[in-house]
């Protein structure tokens, strides 16, 4: 009898401990691009998708005068939004592997905030959300909405090239 009086002590003691409000705010205010390469085996002709490295001069962001991540080879950018902006477009001068060429893509994305308050003690949060693709001079299947919320650590867009 005292064991189990013992066990249902140890409960109410432990589930006290949850009473706070857990305030982790997983919102972000800067959309993930992950650059992708759809390749096919040659004696199965599987396709499956891979991380492709893409040679970026720059980047330039609307409403950020200076230019964005100079001179880098990466499969992924994570660029930053203007929260007080419904819109943000991105240019992306990426020079070919050989060097001799580069070329300028353009995506503009639109998307909403929404406040919310998670705990009393925590307060207010803005949330972007319904991320969507306005305007971009990559084809319809060059690219695929992973995630509509900005959200730390999540993918957002797939570029495939």
């Amino acid at each position: 009898m005292t064991r189990i009086l013992l066990f249902l002590m140890m409960i109410l003691v432990g589930a006290s401990c949850f009473n706070e409000p857990d305030c982790i705010v997983t919102a972000t205010t800067s959309i993930k691009m992950d650059f992708k390469q759809t390749k096919t085996d040659k004696t199965t002709l599987l396709k499956s998708v891979v991380d492709s490295a893409l040679i970026l001069k720059y980047v330039k962001v609307s409403g950020i005068t200076s230019d964005y991540m100079k001179d880098s080879t990466t499969s992924t950018v994570t660029l930053p939004i203007n929260p007080k902006e419904k819109t943000i477009t991105y240019y992306l001068f990426r020079q070919s592997k050989s060097g001799a060429t580069t070329r300028l893509d353009s995506i503009k994305f639109s998307f909403s905030e929404e406040s919310r308050v998670i705990a009393p003690k925590c307060g207010a949060y803005t949330f972007f959300l319904d991320l969507k693709v306005v305007q971009t001079s990559f084809g319809q299947t060059q690219y695929k909405i992973t995630s509509t919320r900005l959200l730390k650590n999540t993918t957002n867009v797939q570029v495939y090239f």
